[in-house]
């Protein structure tokens, strides 16, 4: 008998370790392809007004676009750190809220800057290592 249930817990023990799932050991979170995580906001209004100074300065646009660039920018950041939490736990889902943001915002900007200007905004994007380092990165990521 004794060997009867030895061997009874042998077999559910075998069963109980194989069906375990396996842990992932590195711990990642699956992204999207080509993801970037995009920087940290920190204070939206300081944010806001250092990319309207740089869109202005480069891009040569009339101060005259500061008011309707800063309400454009200032929203989009505003609803961008609402969902910022979202690029370190679901990165997918970040990817798929901001891009409709971008897009919206991009309608905006072309509006307002112009058709040459907006072009040359699109040239601007940040890669590489300048990411983290440029403000214009919150547009883009």
């Amino acid at each position: 008998m004794k060997k009867i249930t030895l061997s009874l817990l042998f077999v559910a023990a075998f069963f109980i370790i194989g069906a375990q799932v396996p842990v992932n050991p590195s711990n990642t979170i699956a992204t999207p392809k080509d993801f970037i995580k995009p920087p940290e906001i920190g204070h939206v209004k300081y944010t806001t007004m250092h990319i309207v100074d740089d869109l202005i300065s480069k891009l040569s646009l009339p101060v005259g676009k500061r008011s309707s660039l800063t309400v454009a920018v200032n929203g989009f950041l505003t609803t961008k750190k609402d969902i910022a939490g979202l690029a370190e736990t679901n990165p997918t889902d970040y990817t798929s809220k901001f891009g409709g943001m971008q897009q919206v915002l991009f309608g905006k900007l072309k509006t307002i800057m112009g058709e040459s200007a907006f072009t040359k905004f699109l040239r601007m994007k940040p890669s590489g290592a300048a990411v983290a380092g440029n403000p214009l990165s919150h547009l883009f990521f």
